[in-house]
């Protein structure tokens, strides 16, 4: 087994069609504020249905501490409740080996642990 740190998200959201414009500006400023805010975190992407009332958003952190930050951070504590409150989380599974506390936070989303066994990353 392959030991890495880094621990990568990936969140599915269903959006009503009158709540699209709103969710993407919402996105976009949680995307926004974790790029200025938040240095371990390393890809923070979404990505979106031709329709729009699905969107796929891929994050990727440094370790589990920076998963930690990022669910107390600034962000998550103003912006996502709103997103919440428009989109419904379908989906959360998490890929690398998360620490007990991680573990811990991510049982009460539902999420899907997925612990890395092999392969490589070349970081481009």
């Amino acid at each position: 087994m392959i030991m890495s740190k880094n621990i990568h998200i990936s969140a599915e959201f269903t959006i009503e069609k009158d709540n699209v414009k709103q969710f993407k500006k919402l996105i976009k400023q949680m995307s926004n504020m974790v790029q200025a805010n938040e240095p371990n975190t390393s890809v923070y992407e979404a990505y979106f249905s031709e329709d729009g009332t699905k969107c796929m958003v891929h994050e990727t952190y440094t370790n589990s501490k920076a998963v930690l930050s990022h669910n107390d951070s600034m962000a998550s504590k103003t912006i996502l409740p709103r997103i919440f409150n428009i989109a419904i989380l379908d989906k959360l599974d998490v890929y690398g080996n998360p620490n007990k506390e991680l573990k811990n936070l991510l049982a009460g989303f539902n999420s899907q642990i997925f612990n890395l066994y092999t392969g490589f990353n070349r970081e481009l």
